[in-house]
C-alpha cells in the first residue's frame, strides 16, 4: 500500500512538472556602478564632505580615501546597487558639482 501511494505521488508529480513545460525564470537584475570622475575645480575638502553626506556609510577616512583615489587614477568606484537608489545618489552629487558616471559593467584599472 505504501509502495502504491509513492508511486502515484511520483507519477503525478511528474505529470505536472514536466508536460507543462517550463517555469519562465526572472530576467536577473543588473548590478549598477557609480563612479566619481576627477575634475580641477573641486577642493578635497569639498569632494570628501560632499561623500559623506550622500554615500551611505562613509565616514571621514573612506571619504579621502575615495578622494585620493579619484585624484590619482582619474576615477573611483564609489558606490555599487541592484536597486534604482543608486540613481538619486548620482542626482545628488551631480547637484553638489561633482563629475559622477552610472555604468552597467565594471571598468578595471
Amino acid at each position: 500500500m505504501k509502495n502504491k501511494l509513492w508511486i502515484g505521488y511520483k507519477q503525478q508529480h511528474m505529470e505536472t512538472s514536466g508536460s507543462l513545460g517550463a517555469i519562465p525564470k526572472r530576467p536577473r537584475r543588473k548590478r549598477i556602478y557609480l563612479y566619481l570622475l576627477d575634475d580641477d575645480y573641486n577642493t578635497m575638502e569639498y569632494v570628501m564632505k560632499s561623500l559623506m553626506v550622500i554615500l551611505p556609510m562613509c565616514n571621514s577616512l573612506r571619504a579621502e580615501q575615495l578622494a585620493m583615489i579619484t585624484h590619482n587614477n582619474g576615477e573611483c568606484l564609489i558606490h555599487t546597487s541592484l536597486n534604482s537608489t543608486i540613481y538619486v545618489m548620482y542626482a545628488q552629487l551631480q547637484k553638489l558639482g561633482l563629475k559622477v558616471d552610472v555604468r552597467y559593467n565594471k571598468t578595471k584599472y
